[in-house]
């Protein structure tokens, strides 16, 4: 093999960056919002586990995002081939998602549910 020569390159930019439009938060106010996705993420797993359990539920992964004025509940739900969705359906909305408000004290302002039908049959 023979050796090629490399060409070394720059690039210069004459645009600055934009200084931040928000102020950095307090440490007290980093820890508290740092608790509050802990304890998010924590009820989001206890919520997708007590979901695995249901007879019609293949796989449930749950998640909750945004702020205390924003919250939104997010689940991904495969349910099996015969099983009809309405029950668990009802059971997410008047059960799940009513206790984890219920804990957390505060009510979702969106709740984005989606349930897809396994593939495969029982």
């Amino acid at each position: 093999m023979s050796a090629q020569s490399v060409h070394e390159s720059s690039f210069e930019s004459s645009i600055t960056p934009e200084a931040p439009t928000t102020t950095p938060a307090s440490p007290e106010a980093d820890k508290a919002r740092g608790l509050r996705c802990t304890r998010y993420d924590q009820m989001a797993k206890a919520a997708s586990a007590g979901l695995m359990t249901h007879p019609h539920v293949e796989s449930a992964i749950v998640g909750i995002s945004g702020g205390a004025s924003d919250l939104v509940f997010h689940l991904n739900c495969t349910i099996t081939a015969k099983s009809n969705p309405s029950d668990l359906m009802e059971t997410v909305s008047n059960g799940v998602i009513s206790n984890i408000e219920r804990m957390l004290g505060v009510s979702f302002a969106a709740r984005r549910l989606h349930f897809n039908r396994s593939l495969y049959a029982d």
